[in-house]
């Protein structure tokens, strides 16, 4: 299954076939039958821009794969394979619970203190931007928690088109290497899918899952954050950051309040202190609030950073480049990531080289397992 939909994206078509698919353009670099550096396949037409998946669904051969009785991996999948859930229970009730409860509170006890008339939410700008921020939070956590990832269909059994010459001594594919922009990597064969990993992809041991693009496992999520749904996770980080920001604002504010009206206009930093102390619940929410924020935050830095450099998170960690391959400059990076996910790489054409000899580009010191895991 997965070896005829690399091969249709490799021609650049096929009967019922849209060469332009995401999913499918990504697999046009797995296919097992290797080819020689020097004579490699160009894929000239660039991909075209995809309604988000959740909308349109996955090709339909990624969903044959995961319908009910062919699937094979560890998440719940359903919608013909728009969504896929990782650990509903305990990661992403947990995290659902602590964040509804909170934010019912907030809504509803004390925003509304500082809010002229209070109540009014639409009346000021401060009522008015914490709803939206709300609404966005609740929507993008919601797609980054359930849209399906980019799992990769898996093969029934190691490739035929292999040849032995290019399998160990237990018969299992070497890894074989990749020319990308120039630059070498190595491509694992990964036992479990019975696939040569697609480019940037990696078999989660939480969902079981090779998944396309691969970011991170969120356990806060309870599924991967990978090509379809990577842009709703920073959506969500930057609209929380604003949020809790506003949060702790709102806050200080309520104590400030409280103090001018117990002691007047002369009151200081003691008589501040004083009237903090007198309301725990809004202490412990002030607390929860910061050390959200501080995580939230250094993660939406963290995520900026990356972005402008092309990297994954699991490629980041694990120093995988001396150089990088996907990257073409901060706009071309940024362009292909949040407007272009479909694209394997930001600029011209998808030449798609493949050896299993060892290319005098490749360094093992600077061009790490690009697919290492499972």
């Amino acid at each position: 299954r997965v070896r005829s939909l690399g091969r249709q994206a490799a021609r650049g078509g096929g009967a019922g076939f849209q060469p332009s698919d995401a999913m499918s353009r990504y697999l046009a670099y797995s296919e097992p039958g290797a080819t020689q550096f020097d004579a490699g396949k160009v894929l000239n037409e660039r991909p075209r821009r995809r309604l988000p998946v959740f909308l349109v669904g996955v090709e339909a051969e990624f969903r044959t794969y995961l319908r009910k009785g062919h699937y094979k991996g560890g998440s719940a999948v359903c919608c013909g394979g728009r969504f896929a859930a990782g650990q509903l229970w305990p990661n992403s009730i947990s995290t659902i619970t602590m964040t509804l409860a909170p934010g019912f509170c907030y809504f509803e006890y004390i925003l509304p203190q500082v809010l002229p008339p209070p109540g009014d939410l639409q009346g000021s700008f401060l009522g008015a931007s914490q709803s939206i921020l709300g609404v966005v939070i609740l929507i993008s956590f919601t797609l980054a928690s359930f849209v399906n990832p980019g799992i990769v269909p898996r093969s029934e059994g190691i490739p035929k088109e292999m040849s032995p010459n290019y399998l160990d001594m237990q018969n299992k594919p070497l890894p074989r290497f990749l020319r990308i922009n120039g630059i070498t990597v190595k491509q694992k064969f990964c036992m479990t899918c019975n696939i040569f990993r697609p480019p940037r992809s990696k078999h989660c041991s939480f969902c079981d899952n090779c998944v396309l693009r691969f970011d991170h496992h969120c356990t806060w999520l309870g599924n991967c954050v990978g090509l379809h749904n990577y842009r709703y996770f920073v959506c969500l980080i930057y609209s929380a950051t604003l949020f809790l920001i506003e949060c702790i604002y709102v806050t200080f504010c309520i104590f400030d309040q409280r103090t001018a009206a117990s002691y007047g206009p002369q009151a200081d930093f003691l008589d501040w202190v004083t009237v903090v102390s007198q309301d725990a619940t809004l202490v412990v929410f002030l607390m929860y609030c910061i050390f959200l924020v501080v995580a939230v935050l250094l993660l939406s830095v963290y995520h900026s950073v990356i972005s402008l450099q092309n990297l994954t998170t699991n490629e980041h960690v694990k120093n995988y480049y001396k150089e990088n391959p996907f990257d073409f400059g901060m706009m071309s990076n940024c362009t292909q990531i949040y407007c272009h996910p479909e694209r394997v790489v930001a600029e011209g054409p998808d030449n798609v080289k493949a050896d299993y000899d060892i290319h005098p580009s490749y360094s093992e010191d600077g061009s790490y397992d690009e697919f290492e895991g499972r």
